[in-house]
């Protein structure tokens, strides 16, 4: 995988958009990331996992990732342009933010969004924008998860230097949450969720037992205090099936004898029973007749007055089909009178409106009335119209005055509003122009800084080359003087080499320089000069000469960086570029406070223009309305004169109307009046003609009916209730005396009457000990029968649960043997190691290997990382240990014990063997960017070197790494820089080689 390019808008600190090109800063292999605290160096990376997973590593929150210094209507934007599998892909995303609302106030939600796009060609084509299938995209591609893609990629110092010292329990956290290690957690939990399946299956197969143990006992309970043998008592689950067999044939022989005894019981009561019924039946035959007697004897008492009642019954019938008759007459004349009422009244109600209904009749005068109906309602239409009319034209002739004057003030408004307008928009232009400059101003400003540092560099160069010259003359002295001595001893050594070959002659000898074996004046060493004497003279002036070179080189490399930067200067002088840099950082101050006051002149200019917009179209609307208006007044005025002269026709039209007038109210109510008072009259005639229709109907029928006279036929009349009341006397006398006379004549009854009375005391006392006897024996012979049958209903249950019972507690103690090992509680896993535990404990001594051979290298082959499954204190759990083995010493050191800057070093080591084994776990991709992020402040000058120098190496193989960091010492270890700026107006990125002005 390599990362491209990275824009951010409105993230993070970021107001405006930062374009990262991480191609340039990472062409020399090793980049420095690096600016003040707070100015946004891990937002860049949190973008770089924002546009790949939608979130940010650690506790920081998506919702905050909108930069607060972007101006509410920016849009918060991670562009990513990265390469990986051989897919040149571009990230666009975006999170979710509140923008102001297009009308009213306040703000709406902006959902998150994203697009992926895929280089083809020479184009980008759109891959997709929906978030789940980016997802699936990124995860097939780079094969992990947003936590391993940070702890692989990112390399979070302070979280690793956390779990060098973590406790192994803490420890495993984070390597599970990196390694897959979920078929071995999903044994574990597998396990441990079968352990409390099992305890669960257990006790709920026990507590089934129970329950069934407790229902077998309520239903032998009756019979076990009198029975000892009926008892369950408690066996053990063994041998409860053996005592449930002697219970049951224990039970069948009893329900066998209650089954004799309770037949003999019942055929007892059977007869008990017979006897005292035939008893009831005689004494009730001698009841009625004694009854009966009775009753006839009563009635003969009553004889006179019943005759009297039928008498009185049959007058009242005879008269009772008079009765429609006579109510037939009295409507009839009810009638008459109420028509009578309803007429005089009609007659006085047209008299109150002035209309003599005497004169014509007034059918004649309705009808009439009703001829102008038509007329009437013209008249009152028209009216009605020509009333709307004069109030529309009255409301229009207001109107147009209204809009006569507010056109008036409008075109009064309107060219202060216009001119207002334009200077606003000429005051915006001159403050845009002003803060455009801003940026420029601020790389001049940096530019004159820079070049302010290079002065002061050349000046310190030279002092510090001015220092050196005093050392180099005295170095070159004393090599002078130390080249005079070798000089002399050479010359010595010279002269004693004769005195030597003298020391080795012998007589007879040849010498070895002239031949001769006669040595007549060998010569003789007046102060001689040793080899080692030479040799040491010779190494003095050798390791003075390297003094002088040295000093010479450095004074030299000093001289030639002072000409460099004074040749960049081109002769610029310390004061004249502090002038200019005053007069560089008062311009940019100015643009800068343009730039403050650029949204508000903007908005100013924004609001005037459409203010004189507003007014505009309100004067342009006014005199087009009063166009409109004008036209409507002539046509409102037309219509009102054709409706003038309508009117006038129509009551011309209603002339000789009975109502007297115009007024078409006045026409509806007599109209009305006339038409009732002729409907009544009519009705008054043919209710007297119906009744005397029922008064020759009602002569008729007193005649047939015997009745001199209606009031004899209405005296004979009885009310309802009173006719019924005596009907029912007259037929319950003659059906009580039939009864009676019936009841007498059963032969049953007149047997009874002429025998002895039967004792029921005694006969129903026999029959209820006998029933009591059947009772007790059947209560005995269910309570057995139940009891028989919860036995055979229970026992095959009862001996299942004792089958699996017993299969239960041997599954269970096999599944808690396992669970306990594999989970690190049993008693044999003496280090109470997981089964997870065992497995990320491999990757562990992995993850040691890969880091020691980058600690080797940092550390100067001091420490060594192992892995230890050392038994933890206090039972804790063990297994994934870490120590640290000093090779100077021989001895193993916690990792408590290192030092700030041994402890970076081992964490980073620690980090990158992490991201080492984690890449080769997840297939081996190639990551061909890497960040590391903070922690090398607690170094010294050589550690800091040799860590460098391990990231450095990172590079093999066309890696890129990048250092976050704000060491000042950095900047000068690493020349390829992504520098961070903050501002009160947002933060800034660049990149740039050190010692060159940075590219925007």
């Amino acid at each position: 995988m390599i990362l491209h390019r990275l824009e951010l808008q409105a993230f993070g600190p970021f107001a405006e958009r930062a374009v990262v090109d991480l191609d340039a800063a990472s062409a020399a292999g090793l980049f420095l990331v690096h600016g003040p605290t707070g100015s946004g160096k891990t937002s860049l990376l949190d973008a770089i996992c924002f546009a790949l997973y939608a979130d940010v590593p650690g506790s920081r929150s998506r919702r905050g990732l909108r930069s607060d210094h972007a101006s509410p209507e920016t849009p918060p934007e991670v562009v990513l342009e990265l390469t990986v599998s051989g897919r040149r892909l571009r990230l666009t995303r975006s999170p979710e933010w509140q923008r102001p609302k297009r009308r009213g106030t306040g703000t709406t939600r902006v959902p998150a969004a994203v697009v992926l796009e895929e280089r083809r060609g020479s184009g980008w084509e759109a891959v997709s924008t929906r978030h789940d299938e980016v997802a699936d995209v990124v995860a097939d591609l780079l094969g992990m998860g947003m936590q391993q893609f940070a702890t692989v990629v990112l390399l979070p110092q302070g979280e690793f230097a956390t779990f060098l010292r973590a406790e192994p329990e803490a420890r495993r956290e984070l390597l599970q949450r990196l390694f897959d290690i979920g078929v071995f957690s999903d044994v574990e939990q597998w396990l441990a969720d079968t352990r409390r399946e099992t305890v669960a299956a257990l006790e709920a197969a026990g507590a089934e037992l129970e329950h069934d143990l407790l229902r077998l006992a309520d239903a032998l309970e009756a019979l076990a205090t009198a029975d000892p043998e009926l008892v369950v008592g408690d066996p053990a689950p063994e041998m409860l099936p053996r005592r449930l067999a002697e219970i049951a044939t224990r039970l069948g022989d009893r329900v066998t004898a209650s089954v004799t005894e309770l037949d003999a019981l019942e055929a007892t009561e059977a007869a008990a029973h017979q006897a005292l019924a035939t008893g009831r039946e005689l004494l009730g035959h001698r009841r009625r007749g004694e009854q009966a007697t009775a009753a006839l004897a009563e009635l003969a008492t009553a004889e006179q007055a019943h005759r009297e009642r039928a008498a009185r019954l049959a007058a009242c019938e005879q008269a009772a089909a008079l009765r429609g008759h006579l109510a037939a007459l009295e409507r009839a004349r009810e009638e008459v009178r109420t028509e009578a009422a309803e007429a005089e009244s009609r007659r006085a109600a047209a008299t109150a409106l002035g209309v003599d209904p005497c004169g014509d009749e007034p059918a004649v005068l309705a009808e009439r009335a009703g001829s102008l109906d038509d007329a009437a309602g013209e008249v009152d239409r028209l009216t009605l119209t020509a009333r709307e009319l004069a109030t529309s034209l009255e409301g229009l002739l207001t109107r147009r005055d209204r809009l006569e004057a507010q056109q008036a003030g409008l075109a009064e408004e309107l060219p202060a509003a216009r001119s207002a307008a334009e200077q606003a928009g000429e005051t915006a232009t001159a403050v845009a122009a002003e803060a455009a400059r801003a940026t420029d101003l601020a790389a001049a400003v940096e530019e004159v800084e820079h070049r302010l540092g290079l002065l002061a560099e050349a000046d310190a160069d030279a002092a510090r080359a001015a220092a050196l010259e005093p050392a180099l003359l005295a170095g070159r002295e004393r090599l002078s003087g130390l080249l005079g001595q070798l000089i002399e001893l050479q010359h010595r050594r010279l002269e004693g080499m004769a005195a030597e070959l003298a020391d080795r002659l012998e007589p007879g000898t040849p010498c070895p320089v002239c031949g001769a074996a006669e040595h007549p004046d060998p010569a003789v060493a007046a102060d001689p000069v040793s080899p080692e004497q030479l040799a040491a003279a010779q190494d003095a002036v050798e390791h003075a000469r390297v003094e002088v070179d040295h000093t010479e080189g450095a004074v030299r490399d000093l001289l030639a960086a002072v000409r460099t930067r004074e040749e960049v200067l081109g002769g610029a002088t310390g004061e004249g570029l502090r002038a200019r840099l005053a007069e560089r950082r008062a311009a940019l101050e100015a643009a800068r406070a343009a730039e403050h006051h650029l949204v508000e002149a903007e908005s100013t200019r924004a609001r005037l223009r459409a203010e004189a917009d507003r007014v505009t179209a309100a004067h342009e609307q006014a005199t087009s309305t009063l166009e409109s208006l004008g036209e409507q007044v002539r046509a409102l005025g037309e219509q009102a004169e054709d409706v003038g002269s309508r009117l006038a026709a129509a009551v011309a039209a209603h002339d000789g109307c009975p109502c007297g007038g115009s007024d078409p109210a006045r026409h509806r109510e007599v109209a009305a009046v006339l038409t009732g008072l002729a409907r009544a009259e009519a009705a008054v005639t043919a209710a007297r003609s119906r009744l005397a229709g029922a008064q020759d109907d009602l002569a008729g029928a007193l005649a047939e009916a015997g009745f001199p006279d209606a009031d004899a036929a209405r005296d004979a009349l009885l009310p309802a209730p009173e006719a019924d009341r005596l009907r029912d006397a007259v037929l319950g006398h003659e059906r009580a005396v039939a009864a009676a006379t019936a009841v007498l004549a059963e032969p049953e009854v007149d047997a009874a009457l002429a025998g002895q009375a039967p004792d029921l005391e005694a006969l129903a006392a026999a029959h209820t000990a006998a029933r009591r006897l059947v009772l007790e024996g059947s209560s005995q012979h269910e309570a057995l029968t139940r009891a028989a049958r919860a036995v055979d209903r229970l026992r095959p249950r009862l001996e299942e649960h004792c089958r699996g019972l017993a299969e239960l507690t041997g599954r269970h103690a096999r599944v808690r043997e396992l669970a306990d090992a594999v989970g690190g509680t049993g008693g044999e896993n003496t280090l109470r190691m997981r089964l997870t535990s065992f497995v990320l404990a491999a990757r562990l001594e992995k993850v040691a290997a890969l880091a020691n051979e980058r600690l080797a290298v940092m550390g100067s082959g001091r420490y060594l990382l192992e892995h230890s499954d050392d038994r933890a204190a206090r039972g804790a759990r063990s297994g994934l240990g870490l120590r640290v083995l000093d090779q100077w010493t021989g001895r193993v050191r916690d990792t408590a014990t290192l030092s700030g800057g041994e402890s970076f070093m081992a964490s980073l080591a620690l980090a990158l063997g992490l991201a080492d084994a984690v890449r080769e776990e997840a297939g081996g991709l190639d990551l061909g960017t890497l960040f590391v992020d903070e922690g090398f402040g607690s170094l010294d000058e050589d550690s800091l070197d040799q860590v460098v120098g391990v990231l450095d190496g990172l590079r093999e193989g066309g890696r890129a790494v990048g250092v976050v960091s704000h060491v000042p010492d950095l900047r000068a270890r690493i020349g390829h820089q992504v520098v961070v700026t903050k501002g009160s107006a947002g933060s800034t990125v660049a990149v740039r080689v050190a010692g060159v002005t940075p590219a925007a």
